[in-house]
């Protein structure tokens, strides 16, 4: 939701940032104003500690095209995160932001007397939230730091409020209706109908179908010393065999591995008596079994029998299905990966606009999100593409293209959906901790990107990217387009990951302050 405090949505009016733009003429007051804003960022970048870094940073006034900040604008940084802006652009324009998916349920055979003389096929289509996220007013939900992360170890996680078996009860719910007590056949998931499963991608396996967004998460709570931890796993299905070893030790470091394979799964590890409640996860190793055993669980909840073999080769199957879930629109889908960073999500929308462009794969929907930035007019010979989350460290772009395409896209057929699913200063996403009871608060729009790998060489952890790119209205009241990317650093511990974080925030917040 965006925040009220935030003005004005920002005004219309497209332009195309050139290098012409970065000497606009301006008038002796307009040059005194940018050169005490650039004074003021200049410092605020000194003041960071963050010598051996580089920044590449542009801010361009809305309404006149003036670039007010310039450093290093045209030069391709690692980007992480801010690249997501421009797979979910993309999606809003190629799929459409009302649009939905459909995960119909088809039968093989007639149902006489009840009994269906046949399999059910669940037919995934790319719905990522398939009812854990949904919520009764078409939205979806989510969380301040979500469950996706939950291995990064950055901040405590919130799992969804909603239920990751929503859209399978569902399902279930209306095959019982239709009268069907007992399947004489078995249950399938035909997982590769619209999209060859992608397995190349840094965040893991991508297919069509989705339980709990395909990870399995098991809740830690300490107990004694010396005594075994609580746990609890998500979605709890009674046909997973659950065994966990798991001791409660001093301090407050958890150290867990957790492994799934079938029904099976094997939890290992210690947690701190002071961690206090932990979420980690693990990705499901077989989506498509995992959905058929979830299924034919539920199914059995309704009361219907399922005789056949749970997990079958997908049999052909025709017709009107059987039963259907409908998901929420795309514009919550782009929402949800803008808002919490969501890595698997942005590369699903991929998959899903190669579909739509007529391919199989998502990385002919990856060559389709590049296409729709060039139309945009984004630099792309500023941009590297290799994957559609941010999360690959060979990708690269530059503030200036970053610029163009929030600009174009704000600009946009779906500029206003655009601008407000972007994470609000102080207010939700990943930003909701950034300038919270300051000025600032609710007066900044922007996608959020970090890249954080561990150096072997030094045993430290190197921040290769902390970057913001997105909108805001100053505390002038003028209305402008941003980015600021910093590449890189070492530092020691997690903790000053955050500060590292917070430190080029706090140049964005500059930006704001005396823009």
């Amino acid at each position: 939701m965006t925040s009220p405090r935030l003005r004005r949505l920002l005004p219309p009016g497209a332009f195309l940032l050139t290098a012409s733009l970065l000497a606009t003429g301006c008038t002796a007051s307009d040059a005194n104003q940018t050169s005490d804003l650039a004074s003021a960022v200049d410092e605020a970048i000194g003041a960071t500690g963050l010598d051996g870094g580089g920044w590449g940073i542009l801010a361009v006034d809305r309404s006149s095209g003036e670039v007010v900040y310039e450093r290093d604008s045209t030069v391709p940084f690692v980007p992480g995160s801010i690249q997501k802006s421009l797979t979910t652009s993309a999606a809003l324009d190629i799929l459409g932001p009302r649009a939905t998916i459909t995960t119909p349920v088809f039968a093989t055979g007639d149902i006489s007397e009840g009994t269906l003389e046949g399999d059910l096929v669940l037919v995934g289509r790319g719905d990522f939230s398939f009812g854990l996220r949904d919520q009764p007013d078409g939205t979806l939900e989510i969380t301040s730091f979500d469950h996706n992360e939950a291995n990064t170890g950055l901040l405590p996680v919130s799992l969804n409020t909603g239920d990751p078996l929503a859209a399978l009860r569902a399902l279930a719910a209306q095959i019982a209706e239709a009268g069907v007590t007992t399947i004489a056949g078995g249950i399938a998931v035909d997982d590769d109908a619209s999209f060859v499963p992608e397995t190349t991608w840094p965040d893991g396996r991508i297919d069509a179908i989705w339980i709990n967004e395909t990870l399995l998460d098991v809740v830690f709570s300490p107990t004694e010393v010396g005594e075994p931890a609580d746990i609890r796993v998500v979605p709890a299905l009674n046909s997973l065999t659950v065994s966990h070893d798991v001791e409660t030790v001093a301090g407050d470091e958890i150290d867990v591995v957790i492994e799934q394979v079938g029904d099976d799964v094997t939890v290992v590890g210690s947690i701190g008596v002071d961690a206090g409640e932990t979420v980690r996860n693990t990705q499901i190793d077989d989506p498509a079994s995992f959905a058929a055993l979830a299924f034919a669980e539920v199914l059995g909840e309704e009361g219907i029998q399922v005789e056949g073999t749970v997990g079958a080769d997908v049999p052909a199957y025709s017709g009107d299905p059987v039963a259907s879930w409908e998901s929420a629109p795309m514009s919550e889908f782009a929402r949800v990966v803008q808002k919490v960073s969501y890595n698997r999500g942005a590369d699903l929308l991929a998959c899903l606009i190669g579909v739509q462009e007529g391919g199989t794969t998502c990385t002919e929907g990856l060559a389709a999100v590049l296409a729709h930035a060039s139309r945009l007019g984004v630099p792309i010979d500023e941009v590297r593409l290799f994957d559609a989350a941010g999360t690959d460290d060979y990708n690269r772009t530059s503030a200036r293209a970053q610029v163009e395409l929030m600009a174009a896209a704000a600009d946009g057929d779906h500029g206003s959906i655009f601008v407000n699913i972007q994470p609000v200063a102080g207010v939700d996403g990943s930003l909701a901790g950034t300038g919270a009871g300051t000025d600032a608060e609710g007066m900044i729009q922007a996608k959020t990107g970090t890249r954080v790998v561990f150096s072997p060489t030094t045993d430290q952890l190197f921040v290769l990217a902390r970057a913001y790119s997105g909108y805001m209205t100053t505390a002038s009241g003028r209305d402008l387009v941003f980015t600021v990317i910093f590449n890189s650093a070492l530092v020691d511990t997690v903790p000053q990951v955050l500060e590292t974080s917070d430190r080029v925030a706090s140049v964005m917040l500059t930006l704001q302050r005396e823009g």
